[in-house]
C-alpha cells in the first residue's frame, strides 16, 4: 500500500473518533429515574429516538448539540394522564406542542373530550401531528343529546359502537370516561356509570371516573369500581369524595384501593383544594398519580398553569420530589402501557426526557377554591425532548 493510502486511511479514522456519535447530549445534571431508583449526577446521550448512554462523562464534542444541565434534574418525561387537548374538537381543548414545551410532560391523555363520532378525528388531527405523545380515554357517549331523548336509551345505544372503538384503537385509546356527578349528568349520573360499568366489563377495557357532587354517592361510585380503573378528582371538597365528614378517608375507597382501583388528582378548574388534600395525606391516602386536568379555562389564569405547577403544590403539601417524580412518570406511565420503556430514563428506553430544576423563593400557589398558599419550592421546566427531539 502506498505511503499516501496509508495517511488517508489514518486520517481518515481519526475523523472517525473524533466525528459526533449522539444527537443531543444532556450534561452536568442529576439524572433521576424513580423506576429503578437511580438519582445521581450523570450525563445522558441520545441517538435517535432513544437514549444511548448514560455516564459520568460524555464530552459535548461527541454529539450534534450539547445542553448545560447544571443544577438541575434530568428525568424521564413528565406523563399527564388528565388533559384536554383535543384543540379545535372542542370549546375547552388546548394545544399540547407549546405547553409541553414550557412544562417537561411528553405524554398527554386526554380524559374524555370526545366521543365515538370523533375518534378518527382525534388519530389524524391530534395524535399523529404532534411533536408529543397523545393517549386518549373516550367519552361514553357523544355529547349531543336532544333535550327530548330517552337519556339512558341515548347513552346505552352507543355501547356496542364505543366499546368496538376502544378496542380497534387500542394503540391511542386507553379506555372509557365517564363524568359522575350530579351536576354533570343530573339524575342519571349513576345510571350512566352502571352503562360504563356493563361497557368496560364486556370489552375488557378500563374506565376512568371523574367524581364531583352527589347523587350517587361516594359508596356507590366505589362499589363499580375495579382493579385498573381510575378515579380521577380525587382531591376535591364537593359531596362526591372521598373524605367523610370527620376528614377521614372512606371506607369504601380504602375497600377500592385494596382491589386495585387507582386515584389521580386531576387538578383542574375546581377540583383540588389544599385542605382536603391535606387530610386525606395525613390519613396516609396518596394519590396514585398527579396529573393537571389541564384545558383552556384554567392555564393563562390559573390556577393549574402547568404540571411543574400542580408538582409544586403537592411537594408543599409535604411530599418529597421524587414521589411527586414518581406519580407523574412511572405510575402514569403503567396505567398506559403502550410504549415500552416509556416512564424510565434508562440506556435504550425512549428519549422522552425533561429537565427540571427547583427554585427556592417564595411562591403563591393556588387551588381550585383561589385558597393561596406562599411555597418556599417550586419546580420550573428548563427543557422538554420527545422521541430524542426537543419540543419547542
Amino acid at each position: 500500500m502506498k505511503r499516501r493510502d496509508c495517511l488517508g486511511l489514518l486520517a481518515g479514522a481519526a475523523f472517525a473518533q473524533q466525528a459526533p456519535i449522539y444527537g443531543l447530549v444532556i450534561r452536568n445534571g442529576t439524572v433521576c429515574d424513580p423506576a429503578r431508583n437511580f438519582k445521581r449526577r450523570a450525563d445522558v446521550a441520545i441517538s435517535g429516538n432513544q437514549i444511548a448512554a448514560i455516564a459520568d462523562s460524555i464530552p459535548a464534542s461527541q454529539a450534534l448539540e450539547s445542553v448545560d444541565a447544571t443544577g438541575c434534574f434530568v428525568t424521564p418525561g413528565l406523563v399527564d394522564l388528565h388533559t384536554h387537548c383535543y384543540w379545535g374538537g372542542t370549546g375547552l381543548g388546548i394545544e399540547a406542542g407549546p405547553i409541553a414545551a414550557r412544562s417537561g410532560v411528553t405524554t398527554w391523555v386526554d380524559a374524555g373530550s370526545f366521543g365515538v363520532t370523533a375518534v378518527d378525528g382525534f388519530r389524524r388531527f391530534i395524535v399523529e401531528p404532534s411533536p408529543v405523545r397523545i393517549f386518549g380515554y373516550v367519552y361514553l357517549y357523544p355529547d349531543n343529546r336532544n333535550p327530548d331523548d330517552d337519556h339512558v336509551k341515548y347513552v346505552r345505544s352507543f355501547v356496542k359502537r364505543t366499546g368496538e372503538a376502544v378496542i380497534a384503537n387500542k394503540d391511542i385509546l386507553l379506555g372509557v370516561k365517564l363524568q359522575v356527578g350530579a351536576n354533570m349528568n343530573g339524575r342519571y349520573s349513576y345510571d350512566f356509570l352502571k352503562i360504563a360499568r356493563e361497557l368496560c366489563d364486556t370489552y375488557r377495557v378500563p374506565l376512568m371516573a371523574h367524581i364531583s357532587f352527589a347523587p350517587p354517592t361516594t359508596d356507590q361510585v366505589m362499589e363499580l369500581m375495579r382493579a385498573g380503573d381510575v378515579v380521577t378528582h380525587c382531591y376535591n371538597t364537593h359531596t362526591l369524595g372521598i373524605l367523610d365528614g370527620n376528614g377521614k378517608v372512606r371506607q369504601s375507597v380504602l375497600e377500592a384501593r385494596r382491589r386495585g382501583v387507582l386515584f389521580d388528582v386531576g387538578h383542574g378548574l375546581g377540583s383540588f383544594n389544599f385542605e382536603a388534600a391535606r387530610k386525606a395525606l395525613a390519613d396516609g391516602f396518596v394519590a396514585d398519580t398527579v396529573s393537571t386536568d389541564i384545558y383552556n379555562l384554567n392555564v393563562t389564569r390559573g390556577p393549574v398553569y402547568d404540571m411543574p405547577t400542580t408538582m409544586s403544590k403537592m411537594m408543599h403539601l409535604g411530599m418529597s420530589f421524587d414521589d411527586v417524580l414518581s406519580r407523574t412518570t412511572t405510575a402514569p406511565a403503567k396505567i398506559i402501557n403502550r410504549v415500552p420503556g416509556m416512564g424510565t430514563l434508562d440506556v435504550g428506553s425512549p428519549a422522552d426526557v425533561a429537565v427540571l430544576k427547583i427554585e427556592d423563593g417564595a411562591f403563591p400557589l393556588v387551588d381550585s377554591q383561589r385558597n393561596t398558599v406562599m411555597a418556599k419550592q417550586r419546580v420550573v421546566s428548563k427543557l422538554t425532548v420527545c422521541r430524542g427531539r426537543k419540543v419547542g
